[in-house]
């Protein structure tokens, strides 16, 4: 009996999962010989620096099929080998996140000696998922002048249109909107529908389900993926979904270093006489801001442990349109100092680690980290909706910790089984718990709790089970 239900339990299990395992990136096809007939037996091999172990192998199947699962992004090339035939190595094979390249070969008889290179264009479309997404590879986010954020570059994709912020900022330009609560929507949708992941994991805050509390820096990243029609199954929303790819090591020690910044003597103005005739003291400009990071990645040991870290801080203060501080806060009646104009205030810093670990030829595990700190000093000033929150009644959020803790493991057990278990745990300081007054009437906005501290966590994990490859 407990046999039957243990067997009903990994079935369901399989049904429910399998869509995460479709969704990886994976090369797949058929080998044929000179007359059509389908080549069983042929070993086939996807070789790229972007792997730990380098190469990753599998067998086709009686009907000719072969397919190799769970890749990382990048460039591969692909050997075919058979007893009595030419080798064939199909080269230039470029995999971004989520797509599975369709590579069909033919072989022709002849020594196993002889070797038959083949490089042509890279597979463009994905014939085998049905799920509507771009993905913004770091070759297009180091190319493009946007916002190194993934509301910047979700910005690029037609039809899709911008929520909030913190600082109540929609339209990002020279990085003013900061980093914070960042959300997008599609066809009509809502930005509450929104998911934010990292390598698959969500890593929502506590007190927004549809964005990210963390702050992480755009180079700890290799690519964003942007999922926005027809997802799959495993997505309890109907939004857009923005999935994060961890940047990893490698064998060659690397690093970088991106640096911008937005000077307030840069920026143009249309305020005029026409404007202060309206009754306009002052508009919303630039105070301070700018962006900055580093990278560095490489093996601790070759082809067994890779490492990759990442630090970046941020400074996007504004001055708020219209908005001045009080002469006396304590007053019933407040009157505006038209000298201090009121200033929407965010920094934060964030460092990123991330360690990839073959332990076995069939076992690998990954570790990936962040910590980091954000700031507000006048949270919610300025207009929130029918609200005009004037600076003594913003709130100092001070020590919003934000954190992330992720492991992997995944286990290719045969040719037809591949094992991953995943969870992540992001901790962020909740700001709502974390506050102190600035002045008697900020209590009338949000309560405040002096020296009182929440940590909230959310959990998530993930559990695959599918083929590696089809034989």
């Amino acid at each position: 009996m407990m046999r039957h239900v243990g067997v009903g339990v990994l079935v369901v299990v399989s049904l429910l999962l399998a869509p995460a395992v479709t969704s990886a990136q994976s090369i797949s096809g058929t080998v044929t010989d000179a007359t059509g007939s389908v080549l069983p037996g042929v070993t086939v091999e996807a070789r790229s620096p972007v792997l730990i172990e380098q190469v990753r192998t599998v067998t086709s199947n009686a009907a000719g099929q072969y397919q190799i699962v769970d890749l990382r992004p990048g460039a591969y090339s692909v050997t075919f080998t058979l007893p009595g035939f030419n080798v064939l190595v199909r080269e230039g094979i470029e995999l971004t996140s989520g797509f599975t390249a369709s590579i069909d070969v033919q072989l022709r008889v002849g020594a196993i000696t002889e070797t038959v290179t083949v490089s042509g264009a890279s597979p463009l479309v994905d014939v085998q998922n049905v799920t509507t997404h771009r993905v913004a590879t770091r070759e297009v986010i180091d190319t493009i002048p946007a916002a190194r954020s993934f509301q910047g570059l979700g910005t690029l994709i037609p039809g899709i249109v911008l929520g909030g912020q913190t600082n109540n900022i929609i339209q990002d330009v020279g990085g003013q909107s900061g980093q914070s609560h960042m959300t997008l929507a599609i066809h009509g949708g809502r930005t509450r529908d929104q998911q934010v992941l990292v390598d698959g994991m969500s890593t929502e805050a506590p007190l927004r389900e549809d964005s990210s509390g963390p702050y992480i820096p755009d180079s700890a990243f290799q690519e964003y993926v942007f999922d926005y029609s027809a997802n799959s199954a495993d997505t309890e929303t109907g939004g857009v979904r923005v999935n994060h790819i961890p940047a990893e090591g490698g064998n060659s020690l690397r690093g970088g270093a991106f640096f911008s910044i937005s000077p307030p003597a840069w920026q143009g103005s249309n305020f005029d006489d026409r404007l202060r005739s309206l009754g306009v003291e002052a508009t919303n400009r630039v105070k301070e801001n700018w962006y900055g990071e580093v990278k560095l990645g490489g093996p601790l040991m070759r082809n067994r442990l890779w490492f990759f870290v990442t630090h970046g801080r941020f400074v996007a203060d504004e001055y708020v349109l219209g908005l001045f501080r009080s002469q006396d806060p304590h007053a019933i009646r407040q009157v505006p100092d038209l000298s201090r104009q009121a200033v929407s205030e965010q920094n934060g810093y964030t460092t990123v680690g991330r360690l990839t670990w073959q332990a076995t030829p069939r076992n690998k595990v990954t570790a990936y980290v962040t910590n980091g700190n954000q700031y507000y000093p006048t949270w919610l000033v300025g207009q929130i909706g029918p609200l005009l929150i004037r600076p003594e009644g913003s709130v100092d959020v001070k020590g919003a910790g934000n954190d992330i803790y992720q492991a992997t493991w995944s286990s290719t057990v045969s040719n037809r089984l591949l094992f991953e278990l995943g969870r992540i745990t992001p901790q962020t300081m909740s700001p709502a718990f974390w506050m102190r007054r600035r002045s008697p009437w900020s209590a009338i906005f949000l309560p405040s709790r002096r020296g009182a501290r929440r940590c909230e966590k959310v959990r998530s994990g993930r559990i695959r089970i599918g083929a590696p490859c089809r034989t």
